[in-house]
C-alpha cells in the first residue's frame, strides 16, 4: 500500500504466508509490525527462512527490537535460534536489545534449544517474556506505542492469539494457529486489521486449524475491520479462499503472500 497519508501509518508485513509444506511465495509463518517508517519492527512469529526474508523486505537485522511468539511448532519459531546465532555473530557485535515474548514453555525451549544446537543457539543480550495463556483477558503487556494483549485458541495447551493496539490509534489481531474459537473474535473485535489463518479448504477441514469459511465466521463474530487471510497449505487456492470467506464475511478481504506489506 503506497500514496499520500498511508505511508504514514503503521504497516504489516508478511514474511511467511504459508506453511512448513514448500510452496513458492509462501513461506512459514511470520510477520513484521512497524509502527511507523524507519521505527523498530515488532515481529509475530519466526518461522523458518524469516530471517534471509528481512533483508528482502527492507529490514535490518538490528531494527527487530522485538520477537512474539504464538506457539512452539516449528513454522512458528524455528528461526528464533537463527536469530540468536546471527545477533552471537562477531560482526553484528554489539546486539541491540532484543525482547523474546512467549506463552508457558520458552524458558524451557530456550533451554533445550541451547542444550541440542549449543550456546549459540541462546541469546544472552536477549530478554524472555513468559505470558500465561489464560490470563489473556486480564493482563496486558505495554510497549511503547505498542499495547499486547493475548486469548488462548486452544491450537495448543500454550497456543495464543494476539492483539496489538498502537498509540496512533490503529489495531491489528494476528490469530496465529487456531480452531473456531469464540476468545480469538473477542479479542480481535473491532481490530482495523484482522490477520487470521486460513490452512485448509472447506472439504479438508483439520482440527485446530481454520478454513475459508470458520475464518470468515471468526471474522465477522469480530467486527474487524478488514479480513487477511493467511497461513495457506499447498491445498489452498487462495482466491477461492477469498470468494468463500466473502459469503460470510462482508468487509474487504485481504490475501497474503510473502512479501506483501499491508497498512493497518
Amino acid at each position: 500500500m503506497s500514496g499520500g497519508p498511508e505511508r504514514a501509518r503503521p504497516t504489516w508485513t508478511v514474511l511467511g504466508a504459508g506453511s512448513i509444506l514448500p510452496r513458492p511465495g509462501y513461506g512459514p509463518a511470520s510477520y513484521a509490525l512497524r509502527p511507523a517508517p524507519g521505527a523498530p519492527v515488532t515481529l509475530f512469529d519466526c518461522g523458518p527462512g524469516t530471517l534471509r526474508q528481512l533483508p528482502e523486505r527492507g529490514i535490518e537485522l538490528a531494527q527487530v527490537e522485538r520477537i512474539v511468539l504464538s506457539h512452539y511448532h516449528l513454522d512458528h519459531c524455528l528461526d528464533l535460534f537463527a536469530f540468536a546465532f546471527a545477533r552471537r555473530n562477531p560482526g553484528f557485535a554489539p546486539a541491540p536489545p532484543l525482547e523474546v515474548i512467549g506463552p508457558t514453555g520458552l524458558a524451557r525451549l530456550g533451554d533445550r534449544a541451547a542444550g541440542a544446537l549449543g550456546a549459540w543457539a541462546r541469546d544472552p543480550a536477549a530478554s524472555f517474556v513468559e505470558i500465561d495463556p489464560a490470563r489473556g483477558p486480564e493482563q496486558v503487556l505495554e510497549r511503547g506505542a505498542l499495547r499486547l494483549t493475548w486469548a488462548a485458541t486452544g491450537h495448543t495447551p500454550e497456543a495464543v492469539a494476539w492483539r496489538a493496539d498502537l498509540d496512533c490509534g490503529a489495531s491489528v489481531a494476528y490469530s496465529g494457529d487456531s480452531p473456531e474459537e469464540p476468545a480469538v473474535a473477542r479479542l480481535a473485535a473491532g481490530a482495523d486489521l484482522f490477520v487470521c489463518e486460513c490452512s485448509h479448504p472447506d472439504s479438508e477441514a483439520a482440527a485446530g486449524h481454520l478454513t475459508p469459511s470458520s475464518a470468515a465466521r471468526l471474522a465477522a463474530a469480530s467486527g474487524a475491520r478488514r479480513l487477511l487471510l493467511t497461513h495457506f497449505y499447498p491445498s489452498v487456492d487462495p482466491e477461492r479462499a477469498r470468494e468463500r470467506a466473502a459469503r460470510t464475511y462482508s468487509g474487504p478481504i485481504e490475501l497474503a503472500r510473502d512479501g506483501a506489506t499491508f497498512a493497518v
